[in-house]
């Protein structure tokens, strides 16, 4: 069942922040919640998070966007304003990718320009890779397409690790959400406004609302064997994707180094050179907005320009 538009269930606080028109899903058991804004005859925008954020990261190119586009920006199922299943298994990357087809089958979405950031580019690679006669465009931002190796030179911020360490650590989180503050704090160039962090946490009030937060994580650092191959299984399918891509990369990004962004450049049929942003880290949204709307909205580059704005950003 998909509902009607309407405003979500949220305080005003937030709604000031996120004004957004909503919609549910239901995907199996579960309700997933998603943005739908701009004219349903327009060309389609689909924006996908990642871990531990929700679609408030595209806020502002959703605002920018939406004369634009038809927006869509679901909320993965375990995130945002979704049901969070308690069940940690729950959360594959091949489910995710199912729920992800689902959305757009019930909605009828064609002709999709995909946005996507974080764990969102192995879910809506895992479509594309599947469909790629419905993507026109990619725009992939600190985002990978292979197993992240090396995961063990990746610095842990204090909070996060104390959020982990026995039961003091574990009240802690529950009670002050290090775990999100402190990922979003480290993965951020320039510091989020108070407001900003309080709308990130608001989704996760609690230990149990944040499995897929921990699922997430441990697929990332510990992936397991199944994860391996539909991860080999996206990067193997990119070579038969046309869609002309932007591959856009905070510089600072504490997680990935800058070489993902090289592969996907060398996997994608069509792919323009990655751009590095100075003043950007992991989460591109939160701290250059503007620079990602500014690539969504504009018309497609020549290679010569793309090389040139290449030379200009790195």
């Amino acid at each position: 069942m998909l509902t009607e538009r309407r405003q979500p269930d949220i305080p005003e606080w937030l709604r000031d922040l996120y004004p957004f028109h909503t919609r549910d899903l239901d995907v199996g058991q579960y309700r997933m919640s998603l943005v739908d804004e701009g004219a349903s005859d327009a060309p389609v925008l689909l924006l996908l998070h990642g871990n531990p954020t929700w679609s408030f990261i595209f806020r502002d190119l959703i605002r920018q966007a939406s004369q634009r586009f038809h927006i869509i920006a679901p909320d993965h199922i375990g995130f945002g304003l979704s049901d969070k299943p308690l069940d940690p298994t729950y959360h594959t990357l091949v489910r995710h990718t199912e729920n992800l087809s689902t959305l757009i089958a019930t909605l009828g979405l064609r002709n999709i320009t995909l946005v996507t950031h974080g764990w969102g580019g192995p879910i809506g690679l895992g479509y594309a890779t599947a469909h790629p006669e419905n993507i026109s465009r990619l725009v992939l931002c600190n985002t990978w397409a292979l197993p992240v190796t090396r995961t063990k030179t990746i610095k842990i911020p204090f909070k996060m690790r104390l959020a982990k360490s026995g039961r003091i650590g574990r009240y802690l989180d529950s009670v002050l959400n290090l775990t999100i503050t402190a990922s979003i704090s480290s993965r951020s160039h320039r510091t989020p406004s108070d407001w900003a962090l309080e709308a990130y946490t608001y989704p996760f009030p609690n230990m149990k609302s944040r499995a897929a937060i921990q699922a997430f994580t441990r697929m990332f650092l510990d992936p397991s064997d199944g994860a391996h191959a539909t991860m080999a299984a996206i990067y193997e399918g990119l070579k038969n994707v046309s869609a002309p891509a932007d591959i856009l990369f905070g510089a600072h990004d504490p997680i990935l180094s800058k070489l993902p962004a090289y592969l996907l450049r060398d996997s994608l049929r069509n792919s323009r050179e990655p751009v590095f942003f100075e003043h950007a880290s992991h989460l591109l949204p939160e701290d250059a907005p503007e620079a990602l709307a500014n690539v969504v909205l504009r018309e497609q580059p020549s290679a010569a320009s793309s090389a040139t704005m290449f030379k200009i950003l790195s």
